[in-house]
């Protein structure tokens, strides 16, 4: 016997069907009463309150339902019920940052920037400032390395008046463009902060310094030599390309560094040693002699014991029997007081001597022809020097041609200026246009695909579903494609046909779901009414060579767009085709048994006529 339960069930399903409306509202209510955790009863409800023009009391249910799903993990439902509540409440700010919220949890960035946008637009429209920046923050956060956001952001503290927080986020984004390799944004930038902040000369300088600093020193290489090109007497700078080329480890480049400094500020001990290193570690025994004949005693008098010691160490490895080496490193324990050591060596020494029949005990000279004095030590650094040099261009390096030169140029800084100094658009999920000129996303490479797949996806592109078009699909991965995909899938369910074609197009650069993501999109125009561009899209889908699924799949939603628009002929032709290729494809055994029950009531043989005794 059916249960009190049951009986307003069944009721409640029949007035939901046949209505009136608030008959079915009222037994939906007692429905949620009896079982509150039931989401379906609310959900049920929430549609009949829309229908009966009552939005504000839907949302209540509504609100219930996502948060329910939100709560569990089950973000893409959520999603889907709040981008629906967006739609009937479609200025509200607390569903739009929930929604950014939950496509943020999901992992969905570029949809959370595009809700977070909306929150931004609105208060900025209402010059609601510090509210603003809050959102600014946010979408920063969201994604630490989009160029734009960090732009209007760092505009958007100077605007407020927190210059320590503009320059902060100016400094931070001038470090992202030295990453990329960006000189001209670099260039730009460089120039509007030099406006913004006349009195941060050495902004560039301590962007590199920062660079160096954090171990990225092959980003920071190129605006150092533009800059060592326009002020060679600055120290500091090379002593960042020295640093430099010590961790990226290219010790030509290094050895050719010292030299340069050394031309400049000939009595840089550190410098010094730094460089008859160099000529160790290439296993240049006589140049490095020479050079500690030249430097040892200021070495010694400046304590760089530790730094001599390593060095004689790597060229006793290379010529463990070489008298002045040992004495060199003798001199150096003495120095020290390690009597030990020098005990140790004294007598290895002797024996060379004998050996070597040397009867000197005063300290041996190298023979000044054995060593040619190089020639950027000759004579004084000019006042006036040529600086061609310093790409170090008389060396291998790996540098090329091109990223050899300078990150950016003094002439024409004033114009960049100008330009910056115009209003700056934030350029986050529609095609504004932005002074900074900087993609919001690298392309992502794709896989070539077969011409006429691609011309549909350029069809697609081309029908536009709301004003302002997303732009921002080209680098998802796999998990973000399949993301997009499920939730289109949710859009589609829930009969969110707009925000579901969004989904499907920025799944769609996944590859392999491509084909598919094309066929729901067609669905999606179809459901809205757009018969006409859906029947294109499905058509150019339906081809030779295509698998079972995928042809079946094509065909099926192009009959029933035939169908909706009209044209039952095609209708009926479609659906015999896909029984040709599979009988059990869907409901299509069910349609054809339909049309020919039809076609049975209405056509007349020659036999039906016969009963009637007609000649």
């Amino acid at each position: 016997m059916a249960s009190k339960l049951d009986k307003i069930k069944e009721e409640a399903q029949k007035l939901a069907i046949k209505g009136p409306v608030e008959k079915a509202i009222k037994a939906f209510e007692q429905l949620v009463s009896m079982e509150p955790a039931v989401l379906t009863h609310r959900q049920r409800l929430a549609d009949l309150l829309i229908k009966a023009g009552r939005p504000d009391a839907a949302r209540s249910e509504l609100e219930v339902i996502g948060k329910n799903f939100s709560a569990n993990g089950f973000y893409l439902k959520a999603i889907a019920i709040y981008t629906k509540l967006q739609g009937m409440f479609p200025g509200d700010i607390p569903i739009a940052l929930t929604l950014a919220g939950l496509n943020e949890k999901h992992g969905l960035t570029a949809n959370a920037l595009a809700e977070y946008k909306r929150v931004y637009d609105c208060y900025e429209k209402n010059s609601e400032t510090e509210e603003a920046l809050g959102i600014l923050e946010k979408m920063q956060a969201v994604d630490a390395h989009n160029i734009n956001i960090r732009l209007k952001l760092a505009e958007a503290y100077f605007s407020a008046g927190k210059k320590d927080e503009s320059y902060t986020s100016f400094s931070k984004l001038a470090s992202l463009l030295q990453e990329r390799g960006d000189s001209a944004a670099f260039a730009k930038l460089n120039a509007r902060i030099q406006q913004l902040f006349p009195k941060k000369s050495e902004f560039m300088l301590e962007i590199l310094s920062e660079q160096v600093a954090s171990g990225n020193a092959a980003s920071a290489v190129n605006g150092l030599q533009a800059l060592l090109r326009t002020n060679p007497n600055d120290k500091r700078l090379w002593e960042l390309i020295i640093e430099a080329y010590k961790q990226l480890e290219q010790p030509q480049k290094l050895k050719v560094a010292y030299q340069h400094f050394l031309k400049f500020f000939p009595d840089e001990l550190p410098a010094k040693v730094g460089l008859i290193l160099c000529l160790a570690s290439e296993k240049n025994l006589k140049g490095a002699l020479g050079l500690l004949e030249s430097y040892e005693l200021e070495l010694i008098a400046g304590r760089y014991l530790d730094d001599l010691e390593t060095i004689y160490r790597v060229l006793d490895e290379i010529d463990p029997i070489n008298l002045p080496v040992l004495e060199g490193l003798r001199r150096v324990f003495e120095a020290g007081g390690k009597f030990d050591e020098v005990a140790a060596l004294e007598t290895k020494i002797k024996s060379l001597r004998n050996l070597s029949d040397e009867k000197s005990a005063s300290r041996p000279q190298v023979q000044k022809e054995t060593f040619v004095e190089p020639e950027y030590f000759a004579g004084q650094a000019p006042e006036e020097p040529e600086f061609g040099e310093v790409s170090f261009a008389d060396v291998d390096t790996d540098i090329s041609a091109e990223e050899a030169q300078p990150v950016f140029e003094t002439e024409g800084a004033t114009d960049e200026a100008e330009i910056l100094d115009e209003e700056v658009e934030i350029e986050v999920d529609f095609d504004d246009a932005v002074d900074i000129e900087i993609p919001l996303h690298e392309e992502a490479t794709i896989e070539p695909e077969e011409d006429w797949l691609s011309s549909v996806g350029k069809m697609l592109d081309k029908i536009a579903t709301k004003t302002g078009k997303v732009k921002f699909a080209s680098d998802l991965d796999g998990e973000d494609a399949q993301s997009h995909y499920d939730l289109g899938t949710a859009f589609m369910e829930m009969g969110l046909y707009d925000e579901s074609f969004k989904e499907f197009r920025q799944a769609a650069v996944d590859a392999n779901r491509r084909f598919v993501c094309f066929v729901f999109q067609g669905v999606c125009l179809r459901e809205k009414g757009d018969l006409e561009n859906a029947e294109k899209v499905l058509r150019s889908l339906v081809r030779p060579g295509l698998s079972l699924e995928d042809s079946c799949s094509a065909k099926y939603e192009l009959a029933l767009t035939c169908e909706a628009g009209g044209k039952p002929d095609e209708y009926v032709k479609l659906l015999i085709e896909i029984a040709a290729e599979d009988r059990n494809f869907r409901d299509v055994s069910r349609r054809l048994d339909a049309v020919n029950t039809d076609k049975d009531a209405l056509d007349f043989s020659d036999d039906d006529f016969k009963i009637f005794d007609v000649k």
